[in-house]
């Protein structure tokens, strides 16, 4: 395709001396000749009582600018081992332009057309993305500073490690560069559990103390809970029986 227009220029440039055409002619066998338009071609050179025949470009073929070639140039096809994709079609004025899949970069290319793709780097868990890439350029990473994490892929920023003190907690785990650090609530210190069992053994201690200081109150004046709780039952059947007698007596007829 290149080679075809190369070789019409060549042959302009050949003829020049023999013949000066104007702006928008070709010269062919002595002549100077109308180009055709872009997105045609040449099927008969002109002659002195005829104009130049043009023809448009079939599928797949374009010429870009005016000229003097009769065949159209071949659209160029992105070839898929290399990465590459259509990134704008080809037409019958203008060529293909290829360019990368979303997640590639173009490693060789020019004026917008690439030749060539590759992966772009992934910023894994542990970095961030320092640079993010380009169509033209890979992404930069750069990894996590010390105290900071990160936990997803291109993650643009790494986050600092909870601090388990300030939110009135312990560091059950320690923060990686992939992982924030795990935060426990407080257990009881040994000192405060010690305390806690001692009031309860004082507390049991001095329950224990008053039930039997009671016990033998109770015992040094003779009377168990048992004569006490009998006692209390002889007076409630004595109570009883006269109210029942009192009650018979206002039943008999007089």
């Amino acid at each position: 395709m290149l080679r075809i227009f190369g070789i019409f220029l060549i042959t302009q440039l050949c003829h020049s001396e023999a013949q000066q055409c104007d702006p928008g002619e070709y010269e062919i066998n002595g002549e100077c000749c109308p180009m055709c338009s872009a997105g045609s071609r040449v099927v008969k050179h002109c002659k002195p009582s005829t104009s130049t025949t043009c023809m448009p470009c079939v599928d797949d073929t374009y010429t870009e600018h005016p000229n003097g070639l009769t065949e159209c140039m071949r659209c160029k096809v992105c070839d898929a081992g290399a990465r590459l994709m259509a990134k704008e079609k080809c037409t019958y004025t203008k060529n293909t332009v290829c360019g990368c899949a979303p997640g590639d970069f173009c490693r060789h290319g020019a004026g917008g057309d690439c030749e060539m793709c590759s992966a772009s780097t992934v910023c894994l868990p542990g970095s961030k993305v320092k640079i993010l890439g380009t169509e033209f350029n890979d992404n930069v990473c750069e990894v996590c500073p010390d105290g900071t994490f990160s936990a997803n892929n291109m993650s643009h920023t790494c986050q600092p490690w909870t601090k388990c003190e300030e939110e009135g907690m312990t560091e059950g785990k320690a923060g990686t560069a992939t992982s924030d650090a795990v935060c426990v609530q407080r257990g009881l210190s040994d000192t405060v559990k010690t305390l806690i069992i001692i009031i309860l053994v004082l507390i049991v201690c001095g329950a224990l103390a008053v039930v039997s200081f009671w016990w033998k109150k109770r015992r040094k004046y003779g009377v168990t809970p048992a004569q006490e709780t009998g006692d209390e039952s002889k007076e409630q059947i004595g109570r009883t029986l006269i109210q029942l007698t009192e009650n018979g007596t206002e039943n008999i007829p007089s």
